[in-house]
């Protein structure tokens, strides 16, 4: 019996491993060519993905390292709602069998934030008194939080980041760009803390400021041979009208898109080049006190300045409660143009080959779990009209199912009890999952217990826990009724964290 389990849960492991990947809804997919002399590059063709997207052409060129050839997809992101945390499984596609093969003795790739890149930040922060103080902490607290969101993927000096503190252009600050590193994100802190609210809004005259700033700072700027400058941006928040801005060669600042100090902004942040590399822009609003929300032309002139490759080009927010969650959106949004995939191929092969994110697919993980449980047999009598008292019974069992949907999941449940005496159970089973995880398990079938003296109905139910183990009840109606409890513990289908 023994050596039927173990052949049937091979068999069933070995054909979920080809249908997690022919089912995958997040992949990336090409042919494979090895170079035939030397000096040439391997080379991954007719590239294509779902629910993963990056820059690079249908071509990807690789090179060898010491975890085998490397493919790197650059500005990768994908829609999958753990990201990348989990890595991507590699797969070869079996001409023999016509399915995917998991290959796990390659390296998984990952996505990583790219160490040849650099990169500029300047934050243009509104500080005119129509925000009040309540709100003013927020937008403080938020402007740091995108700081954190970007530390957090990296704190090696790649990312360069300053501040502007604007209302009136007299009472401009700026916190002088520099590597954001742990320590320097304690100095910008420091910086963000102490500005303070005062009357009017010069916010041309800060964003232009802070396009002098990167400027200069990026032509000083000394990058490794082995990086290059991967470009600009700003990310400025205002509650109102620019009513401050002025310059003798360009005017004063007035609403609407036609005013000269708003067009030499907007020229400035389409036609420059910083580094080689294009400026891009994200602006943040709030409607402040001063400005009509009948008024159109806000929302209008602002979405005008904000210019990016990312899809997301102007928030217009309700209230200041909103503004950490876009900050933070913005950041996440840069992660995702800065990381690359790393893939990793054997030397060698030629052919069909997929990289497959699986985390969390519960729904399309083969389950196995092995399982005790303990309980009690009521009196009963026999065939032989012979009386048995109640008894204590134990268990070990064993519960398998296959995915056919994303939710559902079936297979069945094996038992070997003793009480008085030997006996077993079976039973077919279904199991509904969810993204965290948790599945519940639900089964009907039978029950022998005692010698197979009393049998029954067997009715069960489990909860399979967001981490490995999981917990069943059972209850089986016959002679001798019998109740059960039981606790087990997943060998395949785990969650990969």
């Amino acid at each position: 019996m023994k050596r039927v389990f173990i052949l049937l849960a091979a068999t069933l492991l070995s054909i979920s491993t080809f249908a997690q990947a022919d089912k995958a809804k997040f992949f990336i997919e090409g042919q494979l060519s090895t170079p035939n002399r030397a000096g040439e590059a391997w080379k991954l063709y007719n590239v294509r993905s779902q629910g993963i997207s990056f820059t690079n052409s249908d071509t990807i060129y690789g090179h060898d390292t010491d975890k085998g050839v490397q493919l790197v997809f650059e500005h990768a992101s994908t829609t999958h709602p753990q990201g990348f945390n989990c890595g991507l499984k590699f797969y070869r596609w079996q001409n023999n069998s016509g399915r995917w093969q998991i290959d796990s003795e390659v390296e998984n790739a990952e996505a990583a934030f790219s160490q040849q890149k650099v990169m500029s930040i300047m934050l243009v922060l509104d500080c005119s008194s129509s925000i009040g103080d309540a709100d003013f902490v927020k937008l403080k607290n938020s402007a740091k939080q995108f700081i954190d969101v970007i530390i957090d993927k990296s704190d090696d000096g790649n990312v360069h980041i300053g501040v502007v503190g604007f209302n009136s252009m007299k009472n401009t600050k700026t916190f002088d760009l520099r590597p954001l590193t742990r320590d320097s994100r304690k100095e910008m802190f420091k910086f963000i803390d102490e500005l303070e609210l005062n009357n009017r809004t010069a916010f041309y005259y800060a964003i232009d400021q802070a396009l002098d700033h990167i400027k200069v700072y990026v032509d000083r700027l000394s990058i490794g041979k082995d990086k290059i400058y991967d470009g600009s941006y700003v990310i400025a928040f205002t509650d109102g009208y620019d009513n401050d801005s002025f310059d003798p060669k360009i005017g004063k600042a007035a609403e609407g898109v036609e005013h000269k100090y708003f067009q030499h902004v907007n020229r400035r942040i389409e036609k420059d080049r910083i580094g080689g590399a294009q400026i891009e822009s994200y602006v943040l609003a709030i409607r402040g006190n001063d400005v009509d929300r009948n008024n159109t032309d806000f929302e209008r002139v602002l979405s005008n300045l904000s210019h990016n490759t990312s899809g997301n080009k102007f928030y217009s927010l309700n209230n200041f409660d909103k503004l950490q969650a876009a900050f933070e959106e913005i950041g996440t949004n840069l992660i995702n143009k800065w990381q690359s995939i790393y893939c990793y191929i054997p030397r060698g092969y030629d052919g069909r080959v997929r990289w497959t994110i699986e985390c969390g697919d519960v729904a399309r993980k083969f389950f196995m779990g092995a399982n005790a449980s303990i309980g009690g047999i009521g009196d009963y009598i026999d065939r032989k009209e012979v009386e048995h008292k109640g008894s204590v019974i134990a268990a070990v069992g064993l519960d398998m199912t296959f995915p056919v949907t994303d939710l559902i999941s079936v297979g069945g449940y094996v038992e070997l009890n003793a009480a008085h005496g030997i006996g077993f159970a079976f039973a077919p089973m279904a199991a509904f999952s969810f993204p965290n995880n948790s599945a519940i398990l639900l089964g009907i079938g039978y029950r022998g217990a005692d010698r197979f003296l009393s049998n029954g109905f067997l009715m069960r139910a489990g909860y399979k826990l967001p981490n490995p183990w999981y917990i069943t009840a059972s209850y089986s109606v016959g002679k001798g009724n019998t109740f059960m409890l039981g606790a087990g513990y997943t060998i395949f289908g785990r969650k990969t964290e």
